[in-house]
């Protein structure tokens, strides 16, 4: 009876394995913000770590990892694997993830750093731009 536990560990292990291994690749040429850690300029992989949670990781090996909550919101007619930001001068802070893996549009909730900025941009009325970066799917 023992193996039957260990069949079922096997199992879930095998059934969980393709959500790892479909992830996209992003060469992000900035420092920008997800969920109140700002990373620096490199290339991250993201995927879903688990049901409605993103894992931003940096493909340098030095297990720098953000997680964020996210949720779908529009269908990715596009088909295009891309990470969205919104700008704010120089910070960047994640907003969108285009995935043609299953053709959602995962947004990113405004983290608190980018709520006050919000605010404060309101008040010295600076601009806020939407900047694209292009992604592959490995």
């Amino acid at each position: 009876m023992r193996i039957v536990p260990g069949l079922i560990a096997l199992a879930l292990a095998c059934a969980a394995a393709p959500c790892w291994a479909q992830s996209t690749i992003a060469k992000i040429p900035f420092d920008f913000t997800v969920n109140n850690l700002t990373l620096p300029a490199g290339e991250y992989s993201i995927e879903e770590a688990m049901e409605g949670i993103q894992a931003v990781r940096s493909t340098r090996g030095d297990f720098l990892t953000a997680f964020a909550l996210a949720y779908p919101t529009v269908v990715n007619r596009a088909g295009l694997a891309q990470l969205v930001f919104r700008k704010y001068g120089d910070k960047y802070f994640l907003a969108e993830f285009w995935t043609p893996l299953n053709g959602d549009v995962i947004a990113f909730r405004k983290c608190r750093k980018e709520r006050e900025l919000v605010i404060s941009r309101v008040v010295s009325g600076l601009r806020v731009d939407r900047v694209a970066v292009l992604a592959r799917v490995r």
